[in-house]
């Protein structure tokens, strides 16, 4: 069942005029009725368990008289509103010394302590002397029995909801507050973090949280009291593991910031997982290019062994000859290098290393590793480059990405056409490729599925499905965008990525 919330009473307010107040008010339980004086209080024709007046009303105009508070107090709970702390006039503080009246602050309503202050004001007045006096009838006392029961009740419920839902969320849950101090740990945080202590409210985040992660709760702190950030997310290594943390402000209900909420994750398997998905992708790119890789290192090498037998078979040789024939030979292996040097470092597993890059030569990079293949034989690059332009993110991931575009490209246009890369950059945060084809376009039925894991629309063996799949995954961890048009002769990719500019560090 939901939490049973009781209109607990009305509330005079006399020339109180704090809209805050009545939305705190109201969202606690109890309604306000509003009368500009103490002589307006006799035109309300609707009843009310506790009366706060401002201070003003007692230092006015003269409408005020002692006699007025006494019956008031003697009739319901009375405070007074103070609506500046530091300034009380020593008029009001002498009455109220030598009077039985409660009081209240105005910063009460800015830390939202002012319903529990009320709450106990209209709770203790009616057990004082005065109160009791007025209550002869046993009802009447075991209904206020009854009603403090219940508030103590809904309490315990609300306690013991709050409880629940931290304990069964499946992510760690931690709140702190805007000084920096933890005010809600679950049980799956503790042991994300393998905090051995359960006695952790109220302690300063620092001493609880160290290393990377103390880093990292500091700067969305203090990102959310400068206002520059809603919501963040970041991952983290440590030891073996990877932590993915979401950051989110918390705000009550008056919209005002009082905190942040943060949801921790164990990823390690997914980013393993994701790592080999990278990896198998890769390496059924290097099949379809290592066809095209021995035809190209089959020259260089054919020069070398010419070059060879030439000088085994001459009897003697000069010096001017025999220094061209080991120049060439030395061309030609250097050129063997490059190639294989190349497939090396595009095979290679490297950790994520997150830096600029200048994107006209990425794409460049990336070309080479196709001009080898038999299928580009007839196929016309064009480049239409902006310069200057460049990118934030992991090196390698984008010649990944890059290359598979261009190989589909190649594809869709079975080895005979145009290719065409524009770079480009209408906001200085973010850089624009498009790779362009004349091939047979997107069917239809394949555009909503062309980024999901292993759909192709090659033949069996051709294809593993991962391609674009992977393009998606790589280009939304770097904070970029994909997506494409396609109609027969005309395919484009686009690939929005960051140029580092936009980036909060």
């Amino acid at each position: 069942m939901p939490p049973f919330t009781p209109k607990l009473a009305n509330i005079l307010l006399v020339n109180i005029k704090v809209e805050r107040l009545n939305e705190q008010l109201e969202l606690h339980g109890y309604k306000p009725v509003l009368v500009a004086t103490i002589k307006d209080i006799s035109e309300i024709n609707v009843p009310y368990s506790l009366a706060l007046i401002h201070e003003n009303v007692i230092t006015g105009n003269g409408s005020f008289s002692p006699e007025h508070l006494y019956f008031l107090n003697n009739n319901v709970p009375t405070a007074v509103f103070i609506a500046d702390p530091a300034h009380v006039p020593a008029t009001i503080m002498k009455f109220l010394t030598a009077s039985t009246l409660e009081w209240v602050y105005s910063h009460e309503i800015e830390s939202g302590l002012i319903c529990s202050r009320l709450d106990k004001i209209l709770v203790d007045s009616r057990f004082n002397d005065n109160f009791q006096l007025l209550q002869q009838n046993l009802w009447e006392k075991e209904s206020l029995k009854k009603e403090i029961l219940l508030r103590e009740q809904v309490l315990s419920h609300e306690r013991e909801l709050n409880a629940n839902i931290a304990g069964s969320i499946a992510s760690g849950l931690i709140i702190i507050d805007l000084k920096g101090n933890v005010i809600m740990l679950n049980e799956n945080a503790r042991t994300l973090f393998k905090l051995r202590s359960t006695d952790y409210i109220g302690s300063a985040f620092g001493k609880v949280f160290l290393g990377k992660i103390r880093v990292v709760i500091d700067d969305f702190l203090k990102k959310v009291l400068s206002g520059s950030v809603h919501h963040e997310m970041k991952k983290i290594s440590i030891d073996d593991s990877v932590i993915e943390m979401a950051f989110y402000q918390m705000r009550d209900y008056g919209h005002t910031i009082n905190g942040v909420l943060m949801l921790v994750n164990n990823i390690t398997t997914q980013e393993n997982t994701a790592q080999q998905l990278y990896r198998a992708e890769k390496l059924a790119t290097m099949g379809t290019m290592l066809s095209g890789i021995a035809h190209e290192l089959r020259n260089p090498l054919s020069v070398i062994s010419a070059r060879a037998q030439m000088a085994l078979a001459k009897e003697s040789w000069d010096k001017s000859w025999a220094l061209k024939n080991f120049e060439s030979i030395e061309a030609q292996t250097c050129r063997c290098a490059t190639i294989i040097n190349n497939l090396l470092d595009f095979a290679r597993y490297r950790a994520t290393q997150m830096s600029v890059h200048r994107v006209n030569k990425v794409l460049d990079e990336t070309l080479t590793y196709v001009e080898y293949q038999n299928s580009f034989d007839s196929i016309t690059i064009e480049k239409n480059y902006q310069e200057g332009l460049v990118i934030f993110g992991d090196h390698s991931r984008f010649v990944q990405v890059f290359l598979n575009i261009i190989t589909n490209a190649s594809d869709a246009m079975n080895g005979k056409g145009t290719l065409r890369i524009k770079t480009s950059s209408d906001d200085p945060g973010w850089v624009v490729v498009e790779i362009k084809d004349n091939g047979s376009g997107i069917d239809n039925k394949a555009k909503s599925k062309i980024f999901d894991p292993f759909f192709t629309t090659k033949e069996p063996g051709k294809g593993t499905g991962l391609g674009l799949a992977v393009v998606y995954k790589i280009i939304h961890e770097s904070g970029g965008e994909v997506w494409f048009t396609s109609e027969p002769g005309n395919t484009s990719f686009f690939v929005k990525l960051p140029t580092g500019m936009n980036r909060h560090e």
